[in-house]
């Protein structure tokens, strides 16, 4: 069976095959992506290995979900990647789709996925490395209570949360 996890404005969910195409969809998004890099090719043939890896089985260490509305319109992802057994630690990734931003929507499934990560899945410390440019990703990240930390990267600002912060957060 596959994840699901509720909020008021939004709820995640890991993908079924046939929800894939929004996927390829919001990659190749050139508004949506502009902050991260730039679009990315999601064809037929880098799909399989991706599913297996990201939704199921999973390979253990990353973890995705689409985020919906209750109109069930996708309006974006959040996922975490790389999760270091060892240190407990993982990689954010989150997107909203350019076209519904600022309304709420990052911020609550940012809240969701961490609720999984740090109450579920066993996580310690959730990462993201942030583009310097990328303004906005990092103001979504302070505002919900990660902290920045001192990367030696000058094109990258790195931010952390440990579960113990999250729970003082109060957002459970």
């Amino acid at each position: 069976m596959l994840f699901k996890s509720l909020g008021e404005k939004v709820y995640i969910k890991q993908p079924e095959w046939k929800e894939l195409g929004f996927v390829e969809w919001l990659w190749a998004d050139k508004d949506t992506m502009k902050d991260v890099g730039g679009t990315v090719k999601f064809n037929e043939s880098r799909r399989v290995g991706w599913y297996q890896r990201m939704v199921q089985p999973t390979d253990g260490t990353n973890f995705y979900c689409l985020i919906y509305t209750y109109e069930d319109l996708p309006v974006g992802e959040v996922s975490f990647h790389r999760f270091d057994k060892e240190n407990r630690l993982a990689e954010l990734n989150i997107k909203i789709a350019y076209k519904y931003r600022k309304k709420g929507y990052a911020k609550e499934a940012i809240h969701l996925l961490l609720g999984y990560f740090f109450y579920d899945f066993g996580g310690e410390v959730m990462a993201d490395r942030v583009a310097i440019k990328n303004t906005v990703g990092q103001k979504l990240l302070i505002n919900y209570g990660f902290n920045f930390i001192n990367d030696s990267n000058p094109d990258i600002v790195l931010f952390q949360l440990k579960r113990e912060e999250f729970i003082k957060l109060g957002k459970k």
